[in-house]
């Protein structure tokens, strides 16, 4: 390799480690003309196919095809190395179209390529990926065969068999469901602000099973039907309005968090019922509609009491407001709004990261947002009844106050 190219190729993995795929994409390119026009013909290859990559990466999955289709031709005469590395490029361009299984398959052929070559550590790598795209694909139940497969062909001791053993292992451990389960997108947000904003919309996704951590996880069609069967969302201005009602707590019932405005620190039953009838009577509200009011809080004590015995609330808790239940929902609504094509990524992120901020204000810890998201859920749905909807809830809460895994263990509020 030229200097020139070295230096073209140096700057192309600069830009692409900065997080900047579309100069990067051009930066491969010269550099691959360079090793071309010396007759390079592997190496270019390669660059070729980091090429191809980047261009996913900025967006366009169809000349990064058009790159590999052009690679792929003459493959069949590529050193194994190149080939090796050409899958694994592949895989990272399948996956970023959406096709996932055959990125999985190419990830695969590209560890058996390394592996043939005893280049363990991206024979690892490759497996790695290999396994993620699979989970991703088939989901944890549909991945078990798959990985054990994948696991069996995989050299035993490196740091890419401990982490497909891990992924097999947890999902062997995950319930035969797919609802009421923690799932965590290894390529989803770890960590930071967004991905603490994320952790409050957790409980519906740990009730849909989908990656708390990830705001593409469904298709756009079946998004498109929720939404509108659901919320009436049919594009842009009315999912946009949705949004603003959920962020600004305004989709929930008014009438419950002025109940609970009504109760003062050490107010008894009594008192407090006597505090709303005052409110009432203040702004000249009817009598059915006082009564209405008054009877939701003796529901309310009633939630309180089932939460403090199934440990959604410490003994003495109460529950202070209900807007985490329109700021949870908030940030579903930013998923559901990017993957139907409602909103681009930006505003996805900027809406969840709104809805953390707001919700972090109004409460004080993790137990004290799912309280308040679960009342105002109960309040919606259950009525008093303390039947399914309540029951899921409670192993909602359970799962992402309790496993080791939930966002809500490994970080902290606010």
């Amino acid at each position: 390799m030229t200097s020139e190219s070295g230096a073209l190729l140096e700057r192309a993995r600069k830009y692409e480690r900065q997080g900047r795929p579309e100069e990067a994409a051009p930066a491969y390119a010269s550099a691959a003309e360079a090793l071309e026009a010396r007759g390079d013909w592997g190496a270019a290859v390669a660059v070729r196919a980091r090429q191809a990559r980047a261009l996913a990466a900025a967006g366009n999955t169809g000349e990064a095809q058009r790159v590999l289709d052009v690679l792929e031709r003459g493959a069949a005469s590529l050193p194994g190395e190149v080939r090796a590395v050409l899958d694994g490029q592949a895989a990272h361009v399948l996956a970023t179209a959406g096709r996932t299984g055959e990125a999985a398959r190419r990830a695969w052929a590209s560890m058996s390529g390394f592996s043939s070559l005893h280049d363990h550590k991206r024979a690892g790598v490759a497996g790695v990926h290999a396994a993620r795209l699979i989970v991703k694909d088939a989901g944890a139940r549909g991945a078990l065969r798959p990985l054990r497969e994948l696991l069996a062909r995989m050299p035993p001791g490196g740091d890419g068999y401990r982490q497909v053993a891990a992924m097999l292992a947890e999902a062997e451990r995950r319930p035969d469901r797919d609802h009421d389960i923690l799932v965590t997108d290894p390529d989803g947000v770890p960590w930071g602000r967004l991905a603490a904003a994320l952790a409050v919309g957790a409980h519906l996704a740990v009730g849909n099973g989908v990656a708390w951590n990830s705001l593409t996880d469904s298709g756009d069609r079946e998004d498109r039907v929720l939404l509108e069967r659901d919320w009436g969302v049919t594009d842009p201005a009315s999912w946009r309005e949705q949004m603003d009602g959920l962020l600004d707590a305004r989709n929930s019932d008014p009438a419950v968090q002025m109940v609970l405005d009504q109760r003062g620190r050490g107010m008894d039953p009594h008192a407090w019922r006597a505090a709303i009838t005052a409110w009432c009577r203040e702004r000249d509200i009817s009598a059915d509609t006082v009564r209405e009011v008054v009877e939701m809080s003796g529901l309310i004590l009633r939630y309180e009491a089932r939460f403090r015995a199934d440990g959604l609330l410490p003994p003495d808790g109460l529950v202070e407001s209900v807007f985490g239940y329109d700021f949870g929902r908030a940030v579903n609504m930013a998923r559901w709004g990017l993957n139907a094509g409602y909103c681009d990524a930006e505003e996805a992120e900027k809406c969840v990261l709104q809805a953390g901020h707001r919700a972090h204000q109004v409460y004080s810890s993790w137990r004290s947002f799912s309280a308040g998201y679960v009342l105002g859920r109960m309040l919606r749905f259950d009525e008093g009844e303390f039947g399914e909807w309540y029951e899921r809830s409670v192993t909602g809460h359970r799962i992402l106050a309790e496993d080791p895994a939930s966002p809500w263990r490994r970080m902290a509020w606010g």
